[in-house]
């Protein structure tokens, strides 16, 4: 996987499941991957070590990791959103499949 899907896919990911992180874990991956911040501006705007930043994210993404691999929320979205793209090339009611996409964004 490329270093831009897998940044996407994190970043999705992050959106997901950070409510099930704990609150410092969820604001470093949101300013990590949501924010594009950097370890040394995460490390500096909390007055922490970049050493302590970079383990934040490697325990917080691997609780992410957890949560998807036992739920497939992203990994089913994808699958929706595949299929109402290939209905929408087959569809004439556009109306019924933007609905569905609206339901899993």
């Amino acid at each position: 996987m490329d270093n831009f899907k897998e940044n996407l896919r994190n970043r999705e990911l992050v959106n997901i499941y950070s409510s099930l992180l704990t609150k410092t874990q969820q604001e470093i991956l949101e300013d990590y991957f949501c924010y594009d911040l950097s370890l040394g501006e995460i490390a500096s705007n909390r007055d922490v070590s970049r050493s302590a930043v970079e383990d934040a994210i490697k325990k917080g993404m691997k609780k992410i990791e957890g949560f998807e691999q036992e739920l497939r929320i992203y990994e089913k979205r994808l699958k929706v959103l595949e299929i109402t793209a290939k209905m929408r090339s087959k569809s004439e009611n556009l109306e019924e499949i933007e609905q569905l996409e609206r339901v899993v964004k």
